[in-house]
This record gives structure tokens, C-alpha cells and sequence, in this order.
């Protein structure tokens, strides 16, 4: 599904962060195919024979932990660095310094090593459509960090470490996604197996919708590397736009089967987030599902307006919500792998 209309790979020398996460993985395939020189990728690292195992160039791995303070690794890696892909982010936790550890002071810390290491990087910031705030038609999903109005904790420390790139003085582009999904993710494997539960709890009223395919993250990812617009603060959206219930139906027919959805209402799910944050901080273990997730169900939608990356990136979407998500049923195994669609 990946697009090949984009440029050629320019000479600079680029680092990654969270390069053997979802997205990160699928960023270095992409430009490794797209014939990136190897020996000018760097990816930020912690578990080096996890990241070989996922294909990552052995000769560009820096171990490095944004988690920890670890400023000479950063700085070693950022040595005559162009340009800075910062994907790594905490997507778990059942507080706002659980969130806030990464996402802000890891941010942070790569930041200052950054200005340590003498250069000028450009920084490409993965955030979310969450550090902007909720909307039913896209309006404000472009709005620069001082101006934007999360409604959760995960939303305040993505928007805390755009902020901290504003500041930071160097140039930058912030790429704001939605809802990514694609094979290979912990949470998409999480969606498919709610909808094809016996039944599936969903808020009385469906809220509007924007997801995308990784695939196309990436390609708008490749396209921000190639022509780095400065200041520029580019929401994503996806082929095509949804809702919270026809979005769970879509998985269910794409693996050939009929969701069950069971309006519950927000007070009950609040009640069971709050469960589940308890036995977080008993166990240690952050889930997708906690009060900050129901923060987010309770918005009136998630929408983006895709506008801005179409005229600053030539950035259009391509992967249809039908066809990714049957892409996805067949390689997680949701879906048997026929003659027609091997």
C-alpha cells in the first residue's frame, strides 16, 4: 500500500526516536526501500537486538533512553544530525506524570542534547490529534500548541512536548495524526478483538471520527523529511471519516462478521476505568483502557482537518478504510487468507 510518487531521499543525516515502535518500524522500511542511505540513518534505541530483529540497520542503532536522564547517549546520537524524527511517546498511563515522563521531559532532554551537540537539526514532531482537542468538523485541529485545548492527560503531554519544541528555537513541523491502525499494533489488535467480542460497549450516541492507515502516516512522515516546512503545525485525516460505532462495524465485516455494539453509558464506563487505573497502580502495568481514555470517549469527536498537510506536503491519503482494515483482519489472523487475497 505504500506510495511511490514521493521524491528521492535528499543526502542529510536523519535520527529517529521510537524507531522499533509501530509507526517508527514502519518509517525505517519505508526509507530503506525509498533507498535512504544507511549510513545516514540513525535510530534512537533502547533493546538494540529487538530493533535488529525488526530490520532495523544494525551499523545506525543508538541506544538511548528518553525515559532516563541520558544525556551523552543523546548527544552522541545527535551528532551532525539534520533532521530529528521524534516519534517515541508514551501512549499508556493512568496519571499525567505517567504521560508527562516522555512525552514532555523526554522531549525535553532531546531537545537540550540537541542544542548540546552544537547543530540545528530540524525537528519533525509525530504529536496527536489529542494535543489539539476535540472537535465535529476539524475546526482547530490546526491550532498552534498556545492555543490548543486538550481534554486528557495523554492530550496535555503531547501538546506539553510540542510546546517544548516551539521553544526550543529550532526549526520544526509538527504532523498532528489521528487514530492510526495498521498490522503490527498492540492497540489495533485490541480494537478487532472488542468488535468481535460477544457484544462491545459503546457510548450511547456515536461521536465523528478521523483514523488513518500507517501507511499513510508514513508517507506524510516522508513527505515533512523531504521538505521540511518550518512552523508548520499539519493535522492528519485519513481517506475517509467515521464514527465510534461504524468504526467497530467496519472491523467486524472486514474480518466477516456482524458487531454486536451495547450502548453503555459513560457513567458505568468511567466506573470501569476506574477499576482498571487501580489495578495499574497495584500491578505497575498501564493499559489502553483508564479514566483518561473515557476523557476522550466523553469528547463531542475527533476530527481532522487534513487541509493543511494537502497544501504544505501535496499529502493525500490513500488507503481506504475498508481495504486497510481487511489488510489488517488477514495479517493479525482475524480473517482467513484466501486464494483471492494472498
Amino acid at each position: 500500500m505504500l506510495p511511490t510518487d514521493v521524491p528521492e531521499a535528499p543526502a542529510r543525516t536523519l535520527l529517529i526516536t521510537g524507531a522499533t515502535g509501530f509507526v517508527g518500524s514502519a518509517l525505517v522500511r519505508r526509507l530503506l526501500a525509498r533507498g535512504w542511505p544507511a549510513e545516514r540513518l540513525r535510530c534512537l534505541v533502547r533493546d538494540a537486538a529487538r530493533a535488529t530483529a525488526l530490520g532495523l540497520p544494525p551499523a545506525g542503532l543508538c541506544r538511548g533512553d528518553l525515559d532516563q536522564d541520558d544525556g551523552p547517549a543523546l548527544r552522541t546520537a545527535l551528532a551532525s544530525v539534520d533532521v530529528v524524527v521524534h516519534l517515541a511517546g508514551a501512549l499508556k498511563g493512568h496519571d499525567q506524570a505517567g504521560f508527562d515522563r516522555v512525552n514532555v521531559h523526554g522531549t525535553r532532554s532531546l531537545l537540550a542534547a540537541a542544542a548540546a551537540a552544537g547543530g540545528r537539526p530540524h525537528v519533525v514532531q509525530v504529536s496527536s490529534l489529542a494535543a489539539a482537542g476535540p472537535s465535529l468538523d476539524g475546526r482547530g485541529s490546526a491550532a498552534v500548541p498556545a492555543e490548543c485545548q486538550p481534554v486528557s492527560h495523554y492530550g496535555r503531554s503531547k501538546l506539553g512536548g510540542e510546546l517544548a519544541v516551539v521553544a526550543s528555537g529550532l526549526p520544526y513541523t509538527i504532523l498532528r495524526p489521528p487514530v492510526v491502525y495498521g498490522p503490527g499494533d498492540a492497540a489495533t489488535r485490541l480494537l478487532f478483538r472488542q468488535a468481535l467480542g460477544l457484544v462491545t460497549a459503546v457510548p450511547p450516541t456515536p461521536r465523528p471520527l478521523s483514523v488513518i492507515h500507517v501507511d499513510d502516516v508514513v508517507d506524510a512522515v516522508a513527505r515533512a523529511i523531504d521538505q521540511l516546512p518550518v512552523a508548520a503545525v499539519l493535522p492528519l485525516d485519513g481517506k475517509e471519516r467515521t464514527d465510534t460505532h461504524a468504526f467497530l462495524r467496519a472491523i467486524a465485516a472486514a474480518c466477516g462478521r456482524r458487531a454486536r455494539l451495547l450502548p453503555v453509558p459513560l457513567v458505568l464506563a468511567g466506573a470501569a476505568a476506574a477499576a482498571c487505573d487501580l489495578w495499574a497502580r497495584l500491578t505497575g502495568r498501564d493499559g489502553f483502557f483508564n479514566r483518561d481514555k473515557v476523557r476522550e470517549i466523553r469528547a463531542r469527536g475527533w476530527v481532522a482537518d487534513g487541509s493543511a498537510a494537502h497544501e504544505r506536503l501535496g499529502f493525500v491519503p490513500r488507503v481506504a478504510l475498508a481495504a486497510g482494515l481487511a489488510a489488517v483482519a488477514r495479517a493479525e489472523g482475524f480473517a482467513p487468507v484466501t486464494s483471492a487475497t494472498a
